[in-house]
C-alpha cells in the first residue's frame, strides 16, 4: 500500500505547453486586441440593426437565430478580446468550462407513509321522518 502511495505521487498531469513567440505578445497587445474591440463594437452594432430580419427568423423551428447570430456577430469577438489569455492564437476562443467538485447529497430514505383517510359524511343525509315505524 505504501508503494502504491509513492507511485502515485509521481505521476504528474502536464498540460500541454505551447511555445510563443516573446514578440507575439507585444503584437497581440497593440494590434489583435484593438481590432478586436473595434469588430466587437461593429458586430454589436450590426446585430442591434438586423435584429427585427432575426426576430422574423426566429419564427420557424428551432427559433434560434438571435443566439446563433449574437455568437458569431458579438461574443465571438467579445471573447477573444477580452476572455482570451494574452499569447494564445486561438480563435474563436472557447471558453473553458469551470472545473467542477463532487458534492456529495443525502436523500431522505423515509418510506412513504400511506395517505390517512378519514370517512367523508354524504353530502345530503338521508331525511329523518318523526313518525315512528310501526314495523311495516
Amino acid at each position: 500500500m505504501l508503494l502504491s502511495v509513492i507511485g502515485y505521487a509521481n505521476i504528474s498531469y502536464s498540460e500541454s505547453t505551447k511555445q510563443v513567440d516573446p514578440g507575439f505578445y507585444l503584437v497581440d497587445v497593440l494590434l489583435y486586441r484593438p481590432v478586436g474591440l473595434v469588430a466587437t463594437i461593429a458586430g454589436t452594432s450590426a446585430f442591434v440593426a438586423i435584429s427585427p430580419l432575426l426576430g422574423l427568423a426566429s419564427i420557424p423551428e428551432p427559433h434560434d437565430a438571435f443566439q446563433k447570430t449574437a455568437g458569431i456577430l458579438v461574443l465571438a469577438p467579445a471573447a477573444y478580446t477580452f476572455i482570451r489569455p494574452i499569447g494564445d492564437r486561438d480563435f474563436p476562443y472557447i471558453t473553458p468550462l469551470p472545473k467542477r467538485t463532487l458534492s456529495v447529497t443525502t436523500q431522505n430514505t423515509q418510506t412513504a407513509q400511506p395517505p390517512i383517510v378519514s370517512p367523508i359524511a354524504p353530502a345530503n343525509p338521508p331525511k329523518q321522518s318523526n313518525t315512528p315505524d310501526m314495523g311495516l
